[in-house]
């Protein structure tokens, strides 16, 4: 995602606080909604939706993980497990 946001984030917007795009990763349940802010791209909450995230690596020789998007009203019958915040990577993944 880092890539696509980068080359994206990259591009000669006419109004980049107009632009939103729809991303989906390959751990993502469904597309996440993106828009400009401060001249990089962000994910904007959507109601339905929650990015459930892994707990930190043991050491920072890993990237960190972006987590992954999933519809909370869906009906799934079981959604992953939420790492508390204060055992999260604190580095950004994007």
């Amino acid at each position: 995602m880092s890539r696509m946001a980068q080359v994206l984030e990259a591009l000669p917007w006419n109004q980049p606080e107009c632009v939103q795009v729809m991303l989906r990763d390959e751990d993502d349940d469904c597309f996440g909604l993106w828009m400009f802010r401060d001249g990089a791209l962000v994910e904007v909450g959507i109601p339905g939706t929650q990015r459930f995230h892994p707990p930190a690596p043991a050491t920072q020789e890993y990237p960190p993980s972006p987590g992954s998007l999933w519809r909370t009203d869906a009906g799934h019958a079981r959604l992953p497990e939420q790492t508390a915040e204060h055992l999260r990577d604190p580095r950004p993944a994007w």
